[in-house]
C-alpha cells in the first residue's frame, strides 16, 4: 500500500460569496515527529466582528488504514495541546488552528487579524500532531510510511454564544405550542441553558404531546452556548467518503437494512437510480474481507435517502453530532441583541416572509438570481448544490442564507434534528460528539443519541424540501409540523427528500 492522495472538492457557495473550492493536498507522514503535513486552500473565508460576529472554519479529521488490517480504517486522534499543530512557512492568511479536547480533529479558520474581511485562503501548509492513539485501535501489521492516510475536511460556520428566541411570536398564547408550533416567542438565556434548563414541558408547551415528557436539564443543548454547524447539507461526495472507509460487513449491513440491497452485485443503489440523490457500489469487494467501492454520479449535490441512522452514523464517524431543533432555530434566526433578530411571524431562515422558487434552477450560477428575494429550492423534483443562490451581488435574502451564512436550512432536503414530542424521552441527549467508532452494522453508538428515526422517536424534521410546493409553511423557522416524528426518516425507510447536517460542540 501507499499513502492515499486525498482531495476534497467543495464546489459550493457561501452567503454573498462565490465557490469555496476546498482543496486538501497529499499528506506526508513524519515518523520521527509523528506528524502529518499537507496543504489546504479554500475561497471566500470570512471573519466578521460585528453583526453575526462569527467566522467560517474547516473541520479537519484523519483516518488511517494499516496495510495488514483488511481494509479497516481507524480514526487518528490528534493532539489537544494548543500550539501542537502549526501553520508551516509563511502564514499569509493568518490562519489559526484550534485543537479540541476529545482529540477528534482540529478547526482551522482566520485569526483575529482577519476581522471584517472576506478573503480567499491561498495554498497553506498545515502540520498536524498525532497522538499515536486510534478509534478503534489499530489491528494487524502496520507501517506508518506504507499505510494509507486520509485527511477529510468539512466546511463549518461558527454560531456564537448568546441569547436568542425559539418560536416566532405568531400568537398571544404565552410560551405555548399551537398544533405543535411554538406560538409565542421564548427567549433562551444563559440561565435557561446553564442553570435551570428548560425543565418541564409546561415551561414551553401547553401539552406534553408537543414537548419532551421528561424535564430538559441544563445539560441538554438548547442552543445558548456556541457551536459549529456544517455550512452545507451533507453531500453525496461526503457520503461516498464515509462508505468507502467502512468494512465490508458494515457496508453490507447498511445496504441490506432498507430495500434489501446486496453487495454481491455491482451498481446496487442506496436510494433510486432514477434520481439525483443516490450512491451505488461500483465494485462488490470480497465478502467479510475487502470492502466494496462506492461512488455517486452527483457528488456535489446534497444526499437524500438519509434516514436517522444514516445521518448519525456519518456524524459519529466524523466527530460531529446531531443538532437539536432549538439549535436549528438559533442557527437560522441569530442571537438577540436589543431589538435585533427578534422573531418575525412566519419568517423563513433568510429572515423575512418572502419566498421565491428560482428560475433556471439547474444553472450552475444564474446571474439573474440576485434580483429575487427569498430564493429557495422548494418547487422542483430534485435538490441543487449547496449555496447555489449566493453570488457576489446577493444579500442574505437573495442567497437564501441564515443570519450566520449557513446555507439551505430551508428547502433542498429536510434537516433532521433531536426534538419533537409525542412521548419519547430525549432528555438524556447531550453535547457529546461522535468518537469515530461504529457498530458492526455501521451504526452510531453514542450514549444519549436517539437510536431510531420515525414517529415518536425523539427526532423531528425541519425546513422543508425541494418539493414542499403548497406546504411552504413547513420551511418557516418555527414550523413543527412533524413534532410527532414521521416515517420520512424512520430507520426502516429511506426517503429521497430527507438529508441532514451535523454540528460540533466546543
Amino acid at each position: 500500500m501507499k499513502k492515499t492522495i486525498y482531495l476534497v472538492l467543495g464546489l459550493f457557495f457561501s452567503c454573498q460569496l462565490n465557490a469555496n473550492n476546498l482543496l486538501i493536498g497529499t499528506p506526508t507522514y513524519d515518523g520521527n515527529a509523528n506528524t502529518l503535513t499537507f496543504t489546504i486552500k479554500w475561497d471566500n473565508s470570512w471573519r466578521i466582528n460585528s453583526g453575526p460576529s462569527n467566522y467560517d472554519a474547516v473541520w479537519l479529521f484523519v483516518k488511517r488504514q494499516p496495510c495488514g488490517a483488511n481494509g479497516i480504517w481507524s480514526h487518528a486522534l490528534l493532539s489537544s495541546t494548543a500550539g501542537a499543530h502549526v501553520v508551516s512557512g509563511t502564514n499569509a492568511n493568518s490562519l489559526v488552528i484550534d485543537p479540541v479536547t476529545d482529540n477528534m480533529g482540529v478547526l482551522v479558520h482566520l485569526g483575529s487579524s482577519g476581522d471584517n474581511q472576506i478573503t480567499s485562503i491561498s495554498t497553506t501548509t498545515i502540520v498536524l500532531k498525532l497522538t499515536e492513539n486510534y478509534n478503534p485501535a489499530l489491528t494487524g501489521p502496520s507501517s506508518a510510511t506504507a499505510d494509507n492516510w486520509k485527511i477529510f475536511g468539512i466546511e463549518m460556520v461558527f454560531v456564537p454564544t448568546g441569547e436568542f428566541y425559539i418560536g416566532d411570536g405568531r400568537s398571544s398564547n404565552t410560551n405555548n405550542f399551537s398544533d405543535g408550533n411554538l406560538s409565542q416567542a421564548l427567549k433562551i438565556t444563559n440561565s435557561l441553558q446553564n442553570t435551570t434548563g428548560l425543565g418541564s414541558y409546561n415551561n414551553y408547551t401547553k401539552s406534553p404531546l408537543y414537548g419532551c415528557p421528561v424535564p430538559l436539564p441544563k445539560e441538554f443543548p438548547i442552543g445558548y452556548n456556541g457551536f459549529y454547524t456544517m455550512k452545507y447539507e451533507i453531500s453525496q461526495g461526503q457520503m461516498v467518503d464515509f462508505y468507502n472507509t467502512l468494512t465490508y460487513t458494515q457496508q453490507a449491513a447498511k445496504m441490506k437494512a432498507v430495500a434489501n440491497r446486496v453487495l454481491t452485485s455491482a451498481n446496487q443503489y442506496i436510494g433510486n437510480n432514477n434520481t439525483y440523490m443516490s450512491l451505488y457500489n461500483s465494485s462488490t469487494g470480497t465478502a467479510s474481507s475487502v470492502p466494496a467501492t462506492f461512488t455517486s454520479a452527483y457528488p456535489h449535490l446534497p444526499m437524500g435517502y438519509m434516514n436517522w441512522q444514516d445521518l448519525t452514523s456519518y456524524l459519529d464517524w466524523s466527530g460531529l453530532r446531531p443538532m437539536t431543533e432549538f439549535e436549528y432555530e438559533k442557527a437560522c434566526r441569530g442571537n438577540n441583541s436589543g431589538t435585533a433578530n427578534t422573531p418575525i411571524p412566519y419568517e423563513y431562515p433568510w429572515g423575512n416572509t418572502n419566498i421565491t422558487n428560482p428560475p433556471g434552477y439547474n444553472s450552475a450560477n444564474n446571474s439573474t438570481w440576485s434580483a429575487y428575494e427569498g430564493l429557495c429550492n422548494y418547487q422542483h423534483n430534485n435538490p441543487i448544490r449547496g449555496g447555489a443562490f449566493a453570488t457576489a451581488l446577493s444579500n442574505r435574502s437573495q442567497s437564501g442564507a441564515t443570519y450566520y451564512g449557513i446555507m439551505e436550512m430551508g428547502g433542498n432536503v429536510w434537516e433532521q434534528c433531536v426534538g419533537g414530542g409525542s412521548g419519547y424521552d430525549y432528555s438524556a441527549f447531550r453535547v457529546t460528539n461522535g468518537n469515530g467508532v461504529l457498530t458492526n452494522d455501521g451504526l452510531a453508538d453514542v450514549t444519549g443519541w436517539p437510536i431510531n428515526g420515525g414517529s415518536n422517536s425523539g427526532t423531528i424534521i425541519r425546513g422543508g424540501y425541494y418539493y414542499s410546493n403548497g406546504n411552504t409553511y413547513q420551511i418557516q423557522v418555527s414550523d413543527r409540523s412533524y413534532f410527532a416524528g414521521d416515517n420520512y426518516n424512520a430507520s426502516t425507510n429511506r426517503d429521497a427528500a430527507v438529508g441532514g447536517r451535523g454540528v460540533r460542540s466546543l
